[in-house]
């Protein structure tokens, strides 16, 4: 359309010119239409992919086994959560717009040039061969350079998650400046590595437009002699050099979109490292009934962490242990010795050998993990709570709305009915982050108040009144025991002023069986368990005397 209007000028052919602008109009209104177009469908896929890596992600690590939290930090999955899905994004968005465009103008442009000027055409494109080496040997280096950078925004992210989270202990320890200067050497490293990035970038487009620039050249010398000599018009000169110059937005698309890919290509082998890491599997074997089986029975059962490079690594040996329904055990023994792996591996947190751990006379492998962690509940000594209300607290986790009398029972079971009515909204008060505005024994009852309301099966009490006075402790453990008669309860704890009331206990040493039975039994026949015991009860009698202490005061 420019060849004929420029062409039509000298001949003072107006009808050529007008036909020729009009359709000029019309092609670039239709261009635009369609651009418009194809951009929002692109544009728009790479946000719902987005989207779908994100939920991925996110089923993914929900799924992922307890022992693998232990070593990826918050910081680095966040990061991956982020910034890597949102590289992948504009890797499958505008990268992908930007190469479909290129091939598009390619696919245009040069059959039209080829059309116009056979030679022109080669000229332009003389210096094309050399942009595959240039993208290959640049491509790699982004490549590079991006996972670097990434993994430095991974240890700056994990590095400020862990900072604000223990912002308390910064603070106590005046540790502000040195975590300062910690952040800053972080971001130091990461701006570094993004100044190289951003260099390698800085060289590789502007390659690309001296290139298509260099062809320019080439045709404006011998296109220009073409046009004295009389061998092409000048609306054919001008047109040819106006593709030319559209031309040289595909080469440095190429650019662009390279280092998109790169990204791209860089973050999905980032995102991958996680998705790769093998889920928990919901039921791992068949299901096989043994009729007449205890409540929970664990035989043969032996698991062990992985080592950690020097030999030496924890395993838990234990056989011969039954729990029938209704009965209440004590699981005692030194810092280490097991306790809270067993707890672990009954609700499948690690995953246990088949044939060792049966609940209700099936394996619980076999189980499905839904089925199984409904009737059986577990409180921990360390405790979260959500920022919400405290209903919503005590209800997690239930299928449907609580009947307010049960909410109420179990508050009033753990001791709380009056502190919480204490509070400004009662049951409806926003807790802080993580229940900042509670106790750290609000916090312990508060997570026994949500166990009980699911209504299990099977109790875990793991230390879960660590933080709790002792003598709320004794009632805590007089009303379950008579407000959940039926309740099958297993109690770990330092403290044993509660074992006299249990039907049996475990000392575990070392992550083996010591021995088993009543507590007077126990006192006189293992030495572990009365030492286990006076310690206890020295410990009881000090926090006594510290409490009469403050009374006096």
């Amino acid at each position: 359309m420019v060849r004929e209007a420029i062409d039509g000028i000298p001949e003072k052919n107006v009808p050529r010119v007008l036909w020729a602008g009009a359709g000029f109009l019309f092609l670039m209104v239709c261009q635009s239409g369609l651009r418009y177009v194809w951009r929002m469908y692109l544009m728009g896929t790479s946000h719902r992919i987005a989207r779908g890596l994100r939920l991925d992600l996110y089923n993914h690590l929900q799924n992922l086994p307890l022992a693998r939290y232990q070593t990826i930090r918050t910081g680095d999955l966040m990061s991956r959560a982020t910034n890597d899905i949102q590289a992948i994004r504009e890797a499958v968005g505008p990268g992908v717009l930007i190469t479909v465009d290129a091939i598009i103008s390619f696919l245009i442009f040069v059959p039209v040039m080829l059309y116009l000027s056979v030679k022109l055409t080669i000229l332009a494109l003389l210096f094309a061969p050399l942009v595959p080496w240039i993208t290959t040997t640049v491509g790699d280096r982004i490549d590079r350079l991006f996972e670097s950078m990434q993994v430095k925004m991974s240890n700056i992210s994990a590095f400020t998650q862990e900072t604000f989270g223990g912002i308390r202990l910064i603070k106590s320890l005046v540790l502000e400046n040195r975590v300062r200067q910690r952040f800053f050497d972080l971001s130091e490293e990461y701006q570094e590595e993004g100044i190289r990035m951003a260099s390698c970038e800085a060289r590789f487009t502007p390659s690309l437009t001296v290139l298509t620039h260099l062809g320019l050249f080439m045709i404006l010398i011998v296109g220009g002699m073409d046009v004295i000599n009389g061998a092409i018009t000048v609306g054919t000169f001008v047109a040819f050099q106006r593709f030319v110059v559209q031309l040289s937005w595909p080469m440095e698309a190429i650019g662009w979109a390279v280092t998109m890919s790169r990204e791209g290509v860089a973050a999905h082998r980032r995102l991958q490292q996680i998705l790769g890491i093998p889920q928990v599997t919901s039921v791992r074997t068949p299901a096989v009934e043994r009729k007449e089986a205890p409540l929970l029975e664990i035989n043969h059962l032996h698991h062990a962490y992985e080592s950690n490079g020097d030999g030496d690594h924890f395993g838990l040996k234990l056989s011969h242990l039954k729990v029938h329904e209704g009965q209440k055990i004590g699981v005692v023994g030194p810092v280490g010795a097991g306790k809270s792996t067993l707890f672990n591996l009954i609700v499948r947190l690690y995953e246990p050998p088949e044939e060792t751990v049966f609940f209700e006379g099936k394996d619980v492998a076999s189980i499905p993990l839904v089925e199984l962690r409904r009737k059986i509940s577990t409180v921990e000594q360390q405790v979260f709570l959500f920022s919400e209300k405290v209903t919503t607290n005590i209800e997690l986790g239930m299928p449907g709305s609580v009947d307010g009398q049960e909410a109420r029972k179990v508050i009033r079971t753990v001791c709380m009915e009056d502190e919480i009515e204490e509070l400004h909204d009662k049951y409806d008060t926003y807790l802080g982050e993580r229940g900042v505005n509670l106790s750290g024994g609000q916090k312990q009852r508060l997570a026994l108040a949500r166990a009980l309301i699911r209504k299990p099966r099977l109790l875990l009490l793991d230390d879960a009144f660590s933080a709790v006075d002792v003598e709320i402790e004794r009632r805590i453990l007089r009303n379950l025991l008579t407000e959940y008669p039926d309740l099958t309860l297993i109690f770990a704890s330092h403290r044993l002023s509660i074992m006299p009331s249990l039907d049996e206990i475990w000392i575990l040493d070392k992550g083996k069986l010591v021995a088993k039975g009543h507590h007077q039994q126990l006192l006189q026949s293992v030495s572990l368990y009365g030492a286990l015991w006076q310690t206890s009860e020295r410990s009881l009698e000090s926090r006594k005397d510290s409490l009469e202490a403050d009374s006096i005061l």
